[in-house]
């Protein structure tokens, strides 16, 4: 595998559309990117990987930004 994910392979990953991964990168709420030019992103899949591993919660009503 690559060590870069495109979108199309990271929504594959995560079940979500591309406009769903482009409005996390614009809220600034999803994993870092690779900014590539003017158009092209990328993502590590070390970053994804640690994203992944942020989001873990052992009960519904867990404040991701208190744990941190």
């Amino acid at each position: 595998m690559s060590d870069l994910l495109t979108p199309d392979q990271l929504g594959e990953r995560w079940g979500k559309s591309r406009q769903a991964l482009a409005n996390m990168r614009f809220r600034g709420d999803g994993p870092a990117f690779v900014k590539i030019g003017a158009r092209t992103v990328m993502y590590r899949v070390e970053d994804v990987l640690a994203y992944e591993t942020a989001q873990i919660r052992h009960r519904t009503d867990e404040d991701p930004k208190a744990a941190a």
